[in-house]
């Protein structure tokens, strides 16, 4: 199914609801679909997000993936790269060690034990791994029907109905404690971020009654805040408070003279995490050299190469005739039920497939990371790619199509030039 398709069976079985409550679920799902398929072979799955979504949308996405498989001992020190492969890889580069941390937090609310097990940050994305373990629930999550009855399943059950079950346990269970992330905020040394673009989360079950682990990545780039030395941290994860106390309009003395909610006082878990000076160890280039083809004019505007990942930012610009093309062939946009349009096509809609099937190559063509998918989210004018540590950077680097395999080096783009 291709994401026009996509679209048009979303608004099919959705109701009237706003624009921008269609444009986030849309993407948020297309996403789900797209990482399913390059997950075909993993045991996790993600969230990742394209476009701007609030925490708890992150956070309600991301619960909708929870898995009850089993969690296998980790095949690294650093869980997060167990649990967040698809981009960080699953080998901790030499940097780990000094950039993450371990044990940062616990406490106990509502016989809940809340533990900030990891963190990290490599002067882009703040990783975070915590847990909740619920101490008087003596169902473990992660525990799959298979490892329970073997190949006879009862009468009437299956596998993915067990899973489905579980889901919804662990995660009833977890509010009837009103336990879990309240409101579409952090804080950085009392410094509200709003959920930035390109985050995301995995959620799971473990072997450990009553345990649900979290693991996220948080864009800190892309709303524009930089850690370095000593930060704290707080996460609205502790008890649930009352929404209403924090309305803006009934409560201004709650938020500062930007419009951003204060550090509460309540319902926070706040842990310090050391950044030292990563910044200076992330290595920026800028290539700016323009591919123009049939569809889209394409340039890599940067590309960041960090202690712990790759980043490359794709910079779009859609041929006024192919989108006029696709729109005579295709009409304005996805329509609901009454004909109206709920959101016109753009430019991602003409050059989706082209986008989705770019990778990073060296200069022979040769894909520079087999089996890894680095496309992490495109909207009209953007795609960025996400790939894992790169300790020798080749003299070449391109975003080339790969097409059975081999790369269509007459339409790559520079990400780096032997100049």
């Amino acid at each position: 199914m291709n994401s026009r398709e996509f679209k048009e069976k979303l608004t099919s079985v959705t109701p009237d609801i706003p624009e921008h409550f269609h444009l986030r679920t849309e993407r948020t799902l297309e996403n789900i679909v797209l990482q399913e398929a390059q997950m075909k072979e993993s045991t996790r799955k993600a969230i990742r997000t394209a476009g701007r979504y609030s925490t708890r949308t992150v956070i309600l996405a991301a619960a909708l993936a929870v898995m009850v498989c089993a969690v296998a001992l980790a095949a690294t020190q650093w869980h997060v790269f167990d649990s967040l492969s698809f981009m960080l890889g699953t080998t901790p580069p030499p940097a780990a060690d000094s950039l993450m941390q371990r044990n940062l937090y616990q406490d106990t609310v509502n016989h809940v034990e809340i533990t900030v097990r990891e963190a990290g940050y490599d002067g882009r994305t703040l990783l975070l791994e915590y847990s909740y373990r619920m101490l008087d629930v003596d169902t473990p999550y992660g525990v799959t029907a298979g490892e329970l009855f073997g190949e006879d399943l009862p009468e009437g059950l299956t596998a993915d109905m067990y899973v489905e079950a579980l889901k919804g346990d662990a995660q009833s269970d977890l509010q009837a404690h009103q336990v879990g992330w309240w409101i579409d905020n952090f804080w950085i040394n009392g410094k509200a971020v709003d959920m930035p673009n390109n985050s995301g989360a995995v959620v799971t079950g473990s072997g450990v009654p009553g345990e649900i682990i979290h693991t996220e990545y948080w864009r800190l780039d892309n709303e524009g805040f930089s850690l370095n030395g000593p930060v704290q941290i707080s996460l609205p994860i502790g008890e649930r408070q009352n929404l209403a106390d924090y309305s803006k309009k009934n409560h201004p003395e709650k938020y500062d003279a930007d419009g951003s909610l204060k550090l509460p006082e309540k319902g926070i878990v706040t842990f310090t995490y050391d950044a030292k000076d990563i910044l200076s160890q992330v290595n920026i280039i800028h290539p700016e050299e323009e591919k123009v083809l049939p569809d889209v004019t394409a340039k890599v505007s940067e590309a960041a190469f960090s202690p712990l990942m790759t980043y490359i930012t794709l910079d779009l610009k859609v041929n006024p005739d192919a989108l006029a093309a696709f729109i005579a062939e295709n009409g304005e946009g996805a329509k609901n039920e009454a004909g109206e349009v709920m959101w016109p096509y753009g430019g991602m809609d003409v050059f989706q497939d082209w986008v989705c099937s770019l990778e990073l190559v060296d200069g022979q063509g040769k894909l520079v990371f087999p089996g890894h998918a680095g496309q992490n989210g495109y909207g009209n004018e953007w795609a960025e790619f996400l790939y894992p540590y790169l300790e020798t950077i080749p003299s070449e680097l391109y975003l080339a199509p790969i097409e059975g395999g081999v790369a269509d080096m007459t339409q790559a783009i520079v990400v780096k030039s032997a100049k």
